[in-house]
């Protein structure tokens, strides 16, 4: 079982980021906040000047940030954010979840809030947006096998986890396969990451659990429990220099005042899990 890691409480924990040089960092989305637990286990906030929804490592000291309406630059420091491109003009929509690819691209897709299905995937290479996939309720966890030559993507309204053939050299999506369906009775499917063997740990919004995916069969082979009951998204860091990457960090949401809410878990696992890439659309 995961076991809260961190002091700092957030309405709307995402985005968990690993860095071997500073530590864990995660959002507080609707608070627009910015934690940070370093290695040595000191943790901070700053506020951030406008809602971000996702962060990535990028070059130099700022951070790749998808914000509420499209891409931008997040400096940890002081907390301001710029934006770089805009994706979205519409009240009814908003950006959610995002990653970067293989290639140093981020992707990150919309969420709509009328029920019309008018959500999508985008990609910015830091010099233009293109949209990649329509027709999506709640676009969510994104992440790559480790060629790059598929997706695994979450549509969090439709319950699914579908696999995608990708180019990430051109950005496009080829065939897709649906991988795994979560019951709404059972909750949700969230933020992910894919582990060092391939496999998908996937956070379930609605029943406090984390599951390990096949990304073959899209079999459960495995679950961590989570003592709250709407966990967000997971990444994997280090606890300890002696087992790297091998701790699953899992965030979390205050919805409801459920318990435990809005806090940081942790689990040490088997598994160990991979860098992520670092966007390259700042690099000169």
């Amino acid at each position: 079982m995961a076991a809260p890691v961190a002091e700092g409480v957030a309405e709307l924990g995402e985005s968990p980021l690993w860095d071997d040089d500073v530590g864990l960092r995660w959002l507080d989305v609707a608070g627009r906040r910015l934690f940070t637990r370093a290695l040595d286990g000191v943790e901070s906030v700053v506020g951030v000047t406008r809602t971000v929804t996702a962060i990535e490592r990028s070059s130099g000291g700022t951070l790749c940030a998808v914000t509420g309406n499209g891409f931008g630059v997040l400096d940890p420091v002081s907390g301001r954010v710029d934006e770089l491109a805009t994706t979205l003009h519409d009240e009814a929509m908003s950006m959610n979840d995002g990653a970067i690819d293989p290639g140093g691209a981020c992707w990150a897709g919309s969420a709509v809030r009328d029920g019309s299905g008018r959500g999508a995937l985008f990609r910015f290479d830091g010099t233009a947006v293109t949209t990649v996939l329509t027709g999506i309720g709640m676009s969510n966890g994104i992440d790559w096998s480790a060629d790059g030559g598929v997706l695994y993507h979450v549509d969090s309204v439709a319950g699914t986890l579908t696999a995608w053939d990708c180019d990430v050299v051109s950005g496009t999506l080829g065939d897709g396969r649906r991988l795994c369906t979560v019951p709404p009775e059972v909750g949700l499917p969230d933020g992910l990451t894919v582990d060092d063997d391939g496999d998908i740990w996937l956070a379930i919004w609605g029943c406090g659990q984390v599951w390990r995916i096949d990304a073959t069969t899209g079999e459960q082979t495995g679950i961590v429990t989570v003592p709250t009951r709407y966990p967000t998204s997971c990444a994997f860091g280090s606890r300890s220099p002696a087992t790297p990457l091998s701790t699953l960090f899992i965030t979390s949401a205050a919805h409801e005042n459920a318990p435990g809410g809005g806090l940081l878990y942790a689990v040490d696992l088997p598994a160990r899990g991979r860098r992520s890439p670092r966007f390259t659309g700042d690099s000169p």
